[in-house]
């Protein structure tokens, strides 16, 4: 269900903490910095090397080596982070969370978050999962940009708490996605279908190519092969999370794959021609959609 904005809900925010500031949380914090005036952005670095390398690009107000420090005093938490980071954020942070404060997560699955989030946050404190559907195959805040949310779709679980989620559609609209509220079980049907089972596909191509066959490749190739550079560490928890779903859909699309394969080991031209025209007309949705 496509939401409405309402801009007015934002004025309470002050102060906003991203735990995970790589490419989706410095991207969300210069979108941020862009669209609102008044937001005080601070980023948690769980290293030295992470602090030192997030001071000199300058995507957040403040850097902070003390998760503590980073979340105490947040209106908003956002937990920008592989899958099994997130749950493991929603034990830490809860001692320093204020009152009323709202934590989101950018995960790409949704079920097994929220269920979490209800089991380890207090009680005085609102959870809103949310979903952007957008990205790149570069990971690390150094590849930022303000412009990545500007048109994209983000999901949103309707949350019990109106005002909390009032404020997070609010924000999303402010930087320009088109939210819309889908709960967390049905997200993660339609995740595996149209992204997660896409990036096994490519994962799986990829390996399979001999090495030796790479010099010949062609445009074919790089387009179907391109997600296939996406973090390990982000896309091993997205699969296992969303186990049930991904592997009910791998499992059809292999039958797909074997009607392929008898119609060409039995040379039925006619009927190849025809599954092809007819993936033809779908493919032309998709592409009506950029």
């Amino acid at each position: 269900m496509p939401v409405a904005g309402n801009y007015k809900f934002m004025k309470s925010i002050k102060r906003i903490a991203i735990l995970g500031v790589g490419f989706m949380g410095g991207s969300l914090a210069l979108a941020i910095k862009k669209n609102f005036s008044g937001i005080f952005i601070v980023g948690y670095a769980r290293s030295k090397s992470t602090y030192k390398r997030l001071s000199k690009l300058n995507i957040v107000d403040k850097v902070e080596k003390d998760l503590g420090k980073a979340v105490c005093g947040s209106d908003i938490v956002v937990l920008a982070a592989p899958i099994y980071s997130i749950i493991d954020y929603f034990k830490k942070i809860t001692p320093f969370l204020k009152q009323g404060a709202i934590v989101i997560d950018l995960g790409s699955t949704k079920e097994l978050i929220e269920n979490k989030a209800h089991k380890y946050l207090p009680k005085n404190t609102y959870f809103v999962g949310c979903h952007p559907l957008c990205g790149s195959d570069k990971s690390g805040a150094q590849f930022s940009t303000p412009k990545l949310y500007k048109g994209a779709i983000c999901l949103v679980s309707p949350a019990k708490n109106k005002t909390a989620l009032r404020k997070v559609n609010s924000l999303w609209m402010r930087l320009g996605c088109k939210v819309i509220l889908v709960n967390a079980k049905t997200h993660d049907k339609i995740l595996s279908s149209i992204s997660h089972l896409v990036h096994v596909i490519s994962f799986s191509l990829t390996g399979f190519v001999p090495k030796a066959y790479l010099k010949f490749a062609a445009t074919s190739l790089r387009d179907l092969t391109r997600v296939s550079n996406s973090p390990a560490a982000v896309w091993a928890d997205i699969l296992i999370s969303n186990k049930k779903n991904v592997t009910r859909d791998t499992e059809k699309f292999i039958k797909g794959l074997e009607k392929f394969k008898e119609l060409i080991k039995k040379d039925k031209k006619e009927e190849i021609l025809k599954l092809i025209k007819n993936i033809n007309k779908k493919q032309k949705t998709i592409s009506a959609l950029h």
